[in-house]
């Protein structure tokens, strides 16, 4: 056979071979898609999206709840919503939530963001203030810790008696904050609790922040030095209108969370502490109307209410970004020309309805000066909101040493001693032991069921095409918006049916079901953007599509796997709501479920030191995590970001 023959035989193997190949659905791959496909969604509509469709009819009943007979309605339930006024109090809650705390929190978000950014020197390489990288840590850090721990800090941090905050100003001189009720009045009662919200989902959306704010071109910002802009004009000017997008996204989803607020209530104000109704949330009506006052028809009406009403926000919010969107194109783009300014190193781009008269020599409205002082304050404000970051939680640590004649005392005070027996309190007496065994059991087994199926259907979404892929896809991600409460009510009866309900087990399963959808939407970017050579060399040698699967395609998405496995970890130790509607026996309690209920018996006990230590070994594991994967976390939340 002549060389060159031989040559174009080899070269034609290796372009079959770097092709893609279309496989034919064998025994191996049936069985494969079988458990990829069918296992996940099977999960999915058993606990998410079945309990959700009884819902919607359940709103149209009359049902206690303790019995097999419902009675058709209609729309009498939705109808007697408007003459509820429990409910309108509780919606003009929830609607003030909705449009203060996604505004607030933005706003701080973005101010950290623009200083870890670009609040530095002025001389050389753009880049942030001196430490950006510390704060950036801190200002995540709240996000990660449960919010059961939050409300409870903060609610003994609001505590007239002892807590941090009155003993605070009192110390620096304002003796008439001495036993101020923060908590008790219904004027102070909803700021204190939205100011706590904001507080804890600051740092994700900072990470948000900060990831689109780097993908600005680094030009606009030469090009707006260039120009004598000086930091906050670039803000606003150029930073701002290039991450519309994702302040309209992070706007959304934090309305969604201020219109839950469920468990930040519950924590800060447990039953019937709320003075005048004043912070009681749509969730938690629905919740007491199931579950307290057992009319289960009604309360299902109340989720649809809910969903509705998020459906309305999200769409009202999309149109008013749009509608700022298109003025801004119409102000800055069709109106005013991008223009060039030639400088001694090329060429810079200004945007438009950013740029700066030329002219004659004028006035700039910051000098070098006010720069420098700009920075600053920029530096004194995240040193200042750093320490509003860990000073509760460091007291919190410090009260847990302490006795309780020492902590009413002073609350501000080191403890004369370290008192370890809070914590042998805390973990045998008040049972934090049994529910630590509890929740590394329910936590361990569902990660394990989740980061198993959503990593197979991640696979097989983005990489074997077979009928009913994109439908499966679409149902994952409708199912990520859609809220808890509207399935909460009928998920209690679909557990009591298949003899799960108050068992690890039905936690476990109900845990996967709901976490399922954020591993498959992350994984799936992970898996398609995998190369295709090592896969196709396997399938030459013969391997199958599990062997494929376990032994090429896994390892190299492990980096992913680990980073939402994390992330998962996270938001099922500190899961509240599905506990505690779905897991009602003591002794199967899980830690937050568990502290929740011993900080009110702890209160009322005034054995505080034993409750502060309850508290720390609760959030010890959040904190170990964070601090050794830190950086993987913040990761995921920038990829979210560019997805």
């Amino acid at each position: 056979m002549p060389a060159n023959a031989v040559g174009d035989r080899s070269s034609a193997t290796r372009a079959v071979a770097a092709r893609p190949r279309r496989r034919t659905l064998g025994a191996n791959r049936i069985s494969f898609l079988a458990a990829a496909a069918l296992l996940p969604t099977a999960l999915l509509t058993v606990f998410v999206l079945w309990p959700m469709l009884q819902s919607v009819y359940a709103a149209m009943t009359k049902w206690s709840g303790f019995s097999k007979d419902r009675q058709f309605v209609g729309f009498a339930n939705f109808l007697e919503l408007l003459r509820d006024d429990y409910f309108l109090n509780a919606l003009g809650n929830s609607a003030t939530l909705a449009v203060v705390v996604p505004t607030a929190t933005l706003l701080v978000a973005f101010g950290i963001a623009v200083a870890i950014t670009s609040g530095g020197p002025l001389k050389g390489q753009i880049r942030g203030v001196r430490g950006s990288s510390f704060y950036r840590v801190v200002t995540f850090f709240p996000f990660c810790i449960p919010a059961v721990i939050v409300g409870v800090v903060w609610g003994r941090v609001f505590d007239p008696g002892g807590g941090l905050l009155n003993g605070a100003l009192t110390a620096l001189g304002f003796d008439s904050f001495q036993d101020f009720p923060w908590l008790g009045r219904a004027a102070t009662a909803m700021p204190a609790a939205m100011f706590v919200i904001v507080w804890s989902q600051v740092g994700f959306y900072t990470i948000l922040f900060v990831a689109a704010i780097k993908a600005v071109p680094a030009e606009c910002y030469e090009a707006a030095r260039l120009d004598g802009a000086g930091r906050l004009r670039t803000a606003f000017q150029v930073t701002l209108p290039q991450i519309t997008g994702s302040l309209r996204t992070g706007y959304i989803y934090m309305g969604f969370i201020a219109m839950d607020a469920f468990v930040f209530m519950q924590a800060m104000f447990p039953a019937g502490t709320s003075p005048e109704y004043s912070t009681v949330t749509l969730t938690q009506d629905l919740y007491a109307t199931a579950f307290t006052k057992g009319n289960f028809g009604y309360a299902a009406s109340m989720g649809v209410c809910l969903a509705l009403i998020m459906l309305v926000y999200a769409g009202a919010v999309a149109a008013v970004f749009r509608l700022i969107g298109a003025s801004e194109r119409t102000t800055w783009l069709d109106r005013r020309r991008l223009r060039r300014r030639p400088t001694g190193h090329g060429r810079s781009w200004w945007p438009a309805g950013a740029r700066i008269r030329r002219g004659k020599v004028r006035a700039r409205w910051q000098t070098k000066a006010a720069e420098l002082s700009t920075a600053s304050v920029f530096q004194i404000l995240l040193i200042a909101w750093s320490a509003l970051t860990v000073g509760p939680f460091l007291w919190t640590i410090i009260s847990s040493f302490k006795t309780t004649k020492e902590f009413l005392g002073s609350p501000m005070a080191l403890p004369g001693q370290l008192n370890w027996d809070n914590y042998a309190r805390a973990w045998n007496d008040a049972g934090i032991g049994q529910f630590f065994f509890n929740t590394v059991v329910v936590v361990g087994g569902a990660l394990a069921i989740v980061m198993t199926l959503g990593s197979l259907c991640a696979y097989a979404l983005a990489r074997i095409p077979f009928p009913g892929a994109k439908a499966i896809y679409s149902v994952m991600l409708a199912s990520m918006t859609l809220p808890v409460f509207l399935a909460i009510v009928p998920l209690f009866f679909v557990l009591r049916g298949l003899d799960l309900l108050n068992t690890k087990t039905g936690l476990m399963l109900t845990y996967s079901a709901f976490a399922l959808p954020f591993t498959v939407f992350f994984l799936y970017a992970f898996f398609k953007a995998l190369p295709n050579d090592q896969y196709e060399a396997a399938v030459i040698d013969g391997a199958g599509e599990w062997r494929a699967f376990f032994h090429v395609m896994l390892p190299l998405a492990a980096r992913g796997i680990g980073t939402v496995a994390m992330f998962n970890f996270l938001g099922l130790w500190n899961q509240f709501i599905l506990p505690l509607v779905l897991n009602t026996k003591r002794e199967n309690y899980v830690l937050m479920q568990g502290m929740a209920t011993y900080s009110i018996r702890a209160g009322y006990a005034t054995d505080f030191g034993a409750m502060f230590a309850a508290i720390v070994l609760t959030v010890l594991p959040v904190v170990l995590v964070y601090v050794f994967f830190q950086r993987q976390l913040a990761g995921v939340a920038e990829k979210s970001f560019a997805q």
